[in-house]
């Protein structure tokens, strides 16, 4: 794989993954039962630890974050959009 292929590998992940982590915040849903708003947070810790961990992994090998930035939100707060 060409660097630019994995550069735009990698911002696709971690923007769908961001999508992910931003549809499951929030308080409880007016309607959501307890068991869905429950298993919704458990969604939004999944993908907030999918995003550390892939920051870890790109910082661990030497591939520059900049681009991707902000990889990893501050819990419980939407992920940053890029300018």
């Amino acid at each position: 794989m060409k660097h630019a292929e994995l550069s735009a590998f990698l911002n696709d992940l971690t923007l769908l993954i961001q999508e992910k982590y931003h549809h499951t915040l929030g308080v409880r849903h007016q309607g959501e039962s307890e068991t869905a708003y429950q298993f919704r947070n458990g969604q939004n810790f999944a993908y907030y630890d999918t995003l550390d961990l892939l920051h870890s992994q790109l910082l661990a090998f030497g591939i520059p974050t900049q681009e991707l930035a902000p990889v990893v939100p501050e819990l419980g707060q939407p992920a940053m959009e890029k300018a």
